[in-house]
Parts: structure tokens; sequence; C-alpha cells
């Protein structure tokens, strides 16, 4: 056999070995993704060098990073074994900074049969891996040139390496830089934690001087559904072609006195955590003295925070005030397969506690990138549909990668109506007197105003969001309420009115329930027709 494709064996062998690691680590498009990054411990090995001393910078370069990346996914295979949860999650970053050295060894010593299996599992890949390298290393230097079609191919490969490397949701994955900003994350919690919770301690104090109580028409029960990434002109419940909200419509009909459809509700920020901040700070985040959690456990409201986000700043910040905490989702950012039905059975367990009164956050997903995981695989209504919308978006000019893009978002819409619709429909059986709010965080681009799709802040379709109520006080309201204008940085204020707490700190312009409210346009950063 000759010394070329002896190499080109080691190689192969060396990438079989990484590839088996990735498989058990990651699923789906970030196995090819990781496939890509852990490219270069592969190809230096069939790099042509003659000279020893850089051979065994060659054999050194390949080992550390193939090192890096089987024990990367060994941790991960671990977390995923034990907790269905990746590392870079909420839970696991939140459990090792509140771990201590004596916690952890016995943690340890409680999974020892796992820690076993996948220390042998790092053990054998790294003698398999280390195997391969030796058998190169003894091989003879190679006689064929790096030229020609080797040249190339070996280009292509390392461009896209390159590629792969300048995109931060590829990037943020190579195990030399995940675990450096996750040691670093980790050093940061510990930090914040004291002062989040000397803050936590400050915001029930402040609220305790706000002096807030209960009237006699409080609700028992006040469920606040807030959802991500959910742009109203995409709900047919709005007004939008395709029938993307049929339950919700549904629910219209049925309690057409006690469910209001505000048709103007605007964010004022175009990102999550930015927009929870506004609305629980009640519009003033930059003072952050008064929250809403903490006025209404003062008032005497028994509070549960369900997630089906993982976010650690949300979880800190906002969560964490809350007396039952649950968070559902354990794999962060856009890949996270956990569905918002998820939450239904935590909801209805709360929803039947004995606690007098209950206020109850559901913090949703909803539509949030990547819109193909926002709904179950066999419910796609609108996969691949061919309507007025799909026509009307190619007369436009979008590319069919939008226009995909938008069947997959109407297709999560669809499913986000079900299970919004389904958070009513509990709070209606279990709550005698009670009281339901539904909002998205911030709306969301789809192809209107160009070729983006995502997340924006210069677009009025990236502050678009529906705002729903549903209590025995709508019935009393006039119609014009329901056409005015609404801020969610303002309807915290609303929220407090319909849980019946009487305070020293309300603000009668800012609450579009009430008599007194004056609409004041937002600065943004994109000028619109705050009534379309």
């Amino acid at each position: 056999m000759s010394p070329q494709l002896l190499r080109l064996l080691s190689a192969g062998l060396a990438l079989s070995t990484l590839i088996l690691a990735l498989v058990l680590a990651y699923e789906g498009k970030r196995i090819v993704q990781m496939m890509v990054l852990a490219l270069p411990a592969v190809l230096c090995l069939c790099w042509p060098s003659r000279r020893r001393g850089w051979r065994v910078l060659q054999m050194v370069f390949a080992g550390i990073l193939g090192f890096a990346f089987i024990l990367d996914a060994a941790v991960r295979g671990f977390l995923l074994d034990v907790y269905g949860a990746s590392p870079a999650s909420a839970m696991v970053i939140a459990a090792v900074a509140n771990t201590t050295a004596q916690e952890a060894t016995e943690f340890m010593a409680m999974h020892a049969g796992r820690v076993w299996l996948w220390a042998f599992f790092v053990l054998m890949s790294l003698a398999i891996f280390m195997a391969t390298l030796v058998g190169w290393w003894r091989m003879p230097s190679p006689t064929w040139k790096l030229a020609g079609w080797r040249l190339g191919g070996l280009l292509l490969l390392l461009t896209w390496v390159v590629l792969s490397l300048a995109i931060k949701p590829w990037r943020q994955h190579h195990p030399m830089l995940f675990w450096t900003d996750w040691v670093a994350d980790v050093s940061s919690l510990r930090e914040q934690w004291a002062n989040l919770g000397e803050q936590r301690q400050r915001l029930m104090a402040n609220a305790q001087k706000q002096k807030p109580l209960t009237t006699a028409d409080a609700p028992d029960t006040v469920v606040l559904v807030i959802s991500e990434s959910i742009n109203r002109g995409h709900l047919s419940l709005y007004g939008y072609p395709r029938q993307t909200t049929p339950q919700l419509m549904l629910r219209q009909q049925t309690q057409a006195n006690r469910l209001g459809v505000f048709r103007h509700a605007w964010s004022t920020d175009a990102s999550t955590i930015a927009a929870l901040r506004n609305f629980f700070y009640l519009g003033q985040p930059e003072r952050a003295q008064q929250h809403l959690l903490a006025l209404a456990a003062t008032a005497g409201y028994q509070t549960w925070w369900i997630s089906n986000h993982d976010d650690l700043a949300i979880d800190q910040e906002h969560a964490q005030l809350a007396d039952s905490v649950h968070m559902l989702n354990k794999t962060p950012g856009r890949s996270g397969l956990s569905l918002d039905e998820s939450t239904l059975p935590v909801l209805d367990a709360a929803l039947q506690d004995s606690a007098p009164r209950k206020l109850i956050v559901l913090h949703l997903l909803g539509s949030h990138p990547h819109y193909q995981l926002r709904h179950p695989q066999e419910r796609v209504p609108f996969h691949n549909a061919k309507d007025g919308i799909y026509q009307g978006m190619k007369d436009q000019g979008r590319s069919t990668r939008v226009r995909s893009l938008r069947n997959d978002y109407d297709s999560a819409i669809h499913y986000h109506d079900s299970v919004v619709a389904a958070t009513l429909d509990l709070t209606r059986k279990y709550g005698k007197k009670a009281a339901w709010v539904y909002f998205s965080d911030h709306g969301q681009e789809v192809g209107h105003a160009g070729e983006h799709v995502g997340h924006s802040a210069l677009t009025a379709d990236g502050y678009r969001v529906p705002l729903l109520l549903w209590a025995d006080a709508m019935a009393s309201l006039p119609s014009s309420t329901f056409l005015q204008p609404v801020r969610t940085d303002w309807l915290g204020y609303s929220v407090v009115r319909l849980l019946g707490i009487d305070w020293l700190g309300h603000v009668p312009q800012q609450d579009v329930l009430d008599p007194m409210y004056q609409w004041k346009p937002p600065a943004l950063d994109m000028v619109a027709d705050f009534r379309s």
C-alpha cells in the first residue's frame, strides 16, 4: 500500500473517531457544523510535509484539537445522559456556579456508573485517535506534491472552515471558545448573584413601601402568558389571510364579552431581555425600583414562573422573584427542541394549587427562530404552500429562501395558537374569578420589508405584537379601548390593575384600562404608524 494511501486512511480513521464522538453529543445540523469545525485536526494530517519539525507540529496540533473535541463530546454526552441538558443551559451553569467542591464530589459519586462509562469512552476514543497519529508518524514521507486538484480541494475545505469560524452561531460551539466562555459565564454568574440577591431584597422592600393591597374585587387567579417573536400581523385573529389562529378566533366568538383584542399593541424593544426588563420594571428599567412580581407577592399573591426558555439572565433577574420556578427547557439558543405544550401540565398543576391568590407567569418560546423547530414536525399546514401570500412575496421579488421561511413561521404560529388557546381554557376551568393576559416580548420581520428574516430593530414588524386580555372587566370597557395604541413597557400598570392591587405608584396615564390613559409614542430606531 502506498504511503499516500496510508496517510489518507490514517486521516480517515481519525475523522471517523471524531464523527462518532460528535454523533453521541450533538444532533441534526449541529453534527455537520461541528464536523466542519473539527476538520483542521484531520486536514493537517493530509499535508505532505517531509521535515521532521513540521511533522511534529502537525501531530501535536491534531492531537490537541482532537482531544478538545472528544472531551467536549464526552461532557455534553454525560449531561444529556444525566439531565437531558446542554452545558450552556441556565440549569447547568447555575448548578456549577452554586456547587462547592464537596457537592461536586458527592455528585460524581452519585453518578459514578455513568461517570466511568463516559470516562471509558474518552479513553477509548483518545486511544484510537492517538494510535492513528502514531501510525501516521511512522509512515514514510509522501512523494506527491500539494498541487493541482489536491491543492484546490484542500483550499476549498479550508475556506469552508474559515467561513464557519467567521459565523458566530457556528464559532461559539468550537470547544476551544465554548469552554473558555463557559468558565467566564460561571465566574460572572457567581459575581452577579451577590448583587442580584441584594437587588431582589431591595425590590421586595421597595414594593412594601408602596403599600400594595388587594381590593375587594381582586381575582383569585391571574395567568400572564408572555410569548416570543410573535408578529400580530401573522395572526388571522388580526386579519392575516392565512388561517393561522383558528383556536383563538373560536375563543373570541364564544367569549366575545370577556376577551379583548387590542388591535395596535407595540413592544418598545426588538429583543427579549430588554423587552422583559421594560415590562416587569414598569417602563423604568434604568431605575429598576419596582418589579411587578415583587408588587404582586407583597400584595399577597403566590407567584409562579413557568418557562420554556433557557435564559440565565431572565432566570436570575425575574424568575427567581417567584415563589415557584419551573425552567423546562434545558437547551439554550435557537436549536432547542422543547415545544411550548410542555408548559401545560405544569400550568394545570399550578392552577389547582390551594393558594387563595395566584399569579402565574408562563414564558413561551412562541415563534423564536428557528421556526421549523417551534412546532411538531408532522404539523406543517403551510409547508410548500403556494397560496396568495406566497405568490405576493414572489411578485415582490422575495427569494425562495425567504418565502420558505415565511411558510415555516406561519406553521409555527398555527401551532402556537393551539397552545395559547389551551392556556386560556385552563385558566377558565380552574379560576373561579380569573384574568388572563397574553402578549409577545417583541415582533419578527419575515420578509415584509425586504430579504431580512428574524429580529429587527429597523422595521415596524420587529415591534408589532399581539395583546389579548380575558377578564370580566373587559365587558365594561368601551370598544374604543381596544383601538388605542398600547405599549408593552406600560402594560405592567394594566396587569397590576387586573390583579386588583391598589398601590401608591400607579400611573393611570400609562394604564390602557384606565379612563385617564394618554397614549405617547415611544422613541424607536424606526418610524412607524402606531395605529397600524
